[in-house]
């Protein structure tokens, strides 16, 4: 895969398709996780900005349900196929498939978007503290590295950085300790840098966001368990529901949440409010985590 120089702080080339022919796309740039393979919020984001052409203006991204079916090489393009499943009234919905090298199917999504309606609304209230500014939070490079260290057997978890990716921590002394570890974790989240006005790029911007430390609620609660142990992890599948309109370079509060993991496979469920507590968006994740040894 040719790799053209950009800038890696730039999220919209991250997301940047060249167009192949109707419904038909192919990515330009690749981004790998620790585990040599294509970072999985990268195929998310440009899964949904995929779906999202031709779709009729003023819907606008609402649900993404997909499935990471093999690894995808980030040296190599990833051709996108987008099917038309749905043209209703209310909503547009999409298939997209996407393959690499020899036909290799990779990942395999529906993408709906719609149109807003006029209707009841309720929404859970932000767990956020009331006051906190994720300016005043530690990024990970201030974090104590001794709580890093602490992580690296969670699939290299404290290694890896996008900085395409701005990302916070709140009480870190108590939310990366061993000892505290509960199946619930916080933290605030957004672009790195300015997005363009474009609803598409924020709604795949955020897809891409939304892999990013979501299953730690899974994973962290059993640091105390593993001793010098070190766990494989990949995601399996992931899902994101858009409730309304936001930007995604503008901080988002998550909240994730471990109901279960057994056989190895756990589940997360994350609940996005922004910084005037509005609930944006939901999302699950079910990741594979299995010992290495």
């Amino acid at each position: 895969m040719s790799q053209p120089i950009w800038n890696e702080l730039d999220l919209c080339a991250l997301l940047s398709l060249e167009g192949l022919g109707a419904g038909r796309w192919r990515s330009r740039h690749g981004d790998s996780n620790l585990n040599g393979r294509s970072y999985g919020g990268q195929l998310l984001g440009q899964t949904m900005m995929a779906a999202q052409m031709g779709v009729p203006i003023g819907r606008e991204a609402s649900m993404m349900q997909f499935l990471f079916l093999q690894g995808a090489i980030p040296q190599e393009p990833v051709d996108f196929r987008v099917t038309e499943l749905q043209e209703g009234k209310r909503f547009s919905s999409r298939h997209v498939r996407a393959t690499q090298g020899n036909g290799r199917t990779v990942l395999d999504a529906q993408v709906t978007c719609a149109l807003p309606l006029d209707a009841p609304a309720h929404a859970d209230a932000s767990t956020a503290p009331v006051g906190e500014s994720p300016e005043d939070l530690p990024t990970l490079e201030e974090v104590d590295p001794a709580l890093i260290r602490n992580i690296t057997r969670l699939g290299g978890y404290s290694q890896d950085r996008k900085p395409s990716i701005e990302f916070r921590i709140p009480d870190p002394s108590q939310q990366l300790s061993s000892s505290c570890m509960s199946g619930r974790f916080r933290f605030w989240i957004r672009a790195m840098q300015p997005l363009p006005d474009d609803a598409r790029i924020h709604a795949a911007a955020f897809a891409y966001i939304s892999d990013w430390w979501l299953n730690f609620s899974s994973l962290g609660l059993h640091l105390r368990d593993i001793a010098e142990r070190q766990l494989y992890v990949s995601s399996l599948n992931h899902a994101i529901w858009l409730h309304r309109p936001f930007r995604a370079d503008q901080w988002m509060h998550v909240h994730s949440t471990s109901p279960i993991s057994a056989a190895g496979r756990g589940l997360s469920i994350g609940v996005v409010h922004d910084l005037q507590g509005r609930q944006l968006a939901s999302m699950t994740q079910e990741c594979l985590m299995a010992y290495t040894v």
